[in-house]
């Protein structure tokens, strides 16, 4: 092999090297936030531009800076309910909320189905603080803006980051 050949072996080696190690990192793009450009290492859809819960985060993040507030979370709340409340009687039944899916669909998955309607039918019980069967809209507001925002807010800087939301899951 020629000194030539060598060097440009070499060369060749570095720069596939380079792109192996450097093209996830410049496919990114730039994010819309914190936490918004992670890579694909940080899991559960983090570096997906796509993800589903990107959609929802940019929903309740009325202002666009990024992140969420308490506010932000009860005006979403008090949307979401007027959506479940089909017969607008002021409050949700379990049958209201097992009937409305929320946020981007993607598929017919009826295992990934059935389990969310299993983590849904968790959650009602918690928000019906007076346990007559129907969470009130008083109910579900106090609920997400108190208690699911301070379960997302790890830090208790009084906002959610996009790390944070994903986290926990939502």
């Amino acid at each position: 092999m020629t000194r030539r050949s060598k060097l440009l072996t070499t060369a060749f080696v570095v720069m596939a090297a380079f792109a192996v190690a450097a093209g996830p990192t410049l496919a990114q793009g730039w994010g819309g936030g914190p936490g918004w450009g992670m890579g694909g290492g940080q899991g559960r859809g983090m570096g997906r531009p796509d993800a589903p819960w990107r959609a929802r985060f940019a929903q309740i993040d009325e202002n666009g800076d990024g992140v969420i507030t308490r506010d932000e979370l009860r005006a979403q709340a008090t949307g979401v309910f007027g959506a479940m409340d089909v017969d607008d009687d002021g409050t949700i039944t379990k049958e209201e909320y097992k009937a409305v899916r929320m946020g981007p669909q993607r598929g017919n998955n009826p295992a990934r189905q059935a389990m969310m309607q299993s983590r849904k039918l968790a959650r009602f019980a918690p928000m019906d603080t007076n346990r007559d069967g129907k969470v009130s809209k008083a109910e579900f507001v106090a609920y997400h803006g108190d208690v699911m925002f301070g379960r997302m807010d790890r830090n208790g800087d009084g906002k959610v980051t996009p790390i944070e939301f994903r986290r926990h899951g939502w």
